[in-house]
């Protein structure tokens, strides 16, 4: 069984704002997984720690169960939270595979997305020159990236992708 760490932004937030995402987030992955017969368990952070658990403590709870999963979902707002951001640093460099499920919060976000995440960059810019190359107008051939990009993070298979290590 595959088991994915959902990755996302918890401080700065109100405690329950924050839990009702995570939570969302999480059926969202199981019964997607459950409709394409993928078999997956998920690792929800806010069921890891109590609400005033101090920041520097709870990463430490959750990095050490990141470490045992087999892939982590970012959810959406991770690209400004500290923590997320430090979690998916950890999981590129451990090679835990990474799926994005929700796209940026809106276009303004993108260049955020982009320093945060190279890969989105570089999937944004191969869709963009490609509409350039048919003569698209400038304006929409950017908006049509952007509409790409965004439901490039809506795929719902992503985790099938995943790869089980042959030790287990």
């Amino acid at each position: 069984m595959k088991n994915i760490y959902i990755c996302g932004p918890v401080s700065g937030r109100h405690y329950k704002e924050a839990e009702e995402h995570f939570n969302n987030n999480e059926e969202r992955i199981l019964y997607a997984a459950k409709n394409n017969e993928v078999d997956v368990s998920t690792t929800n952070p806010m069921r890891l720690c109590l609400p005033d658990t101090e920041w520097h403590h709870a990463m430490r709870i959750c990095v050490r169960e990141l470490t045992s999963c087999h892939g982590i979902a970012l959810l959406q707002g991770w690209e400004f939270s500290k923590g997320a951001k430090t979690e998916l640093w950890i999981a590129r460099q451990l090679q835990i595979p990474v799926v994005y499920i929700e796209p940026p919060a809106g276009p303004e976000d993108l260049s955020e997305v982009f320093i945060s995440a190279s890969e989105a960059f570089r999937y944004y810019d191969a869709r963009l020159e490609r509409f350039q190359n048919r003569d698209i107008d400038q304006t929409i051939a950017e908006e049509r990236a952007a509409f790409e990009l965004a439901n490039r993070y809506l795929d719902p298979y992503g985790f099938e992708y995943i790869e089980l290590p042959s030790e287990e």
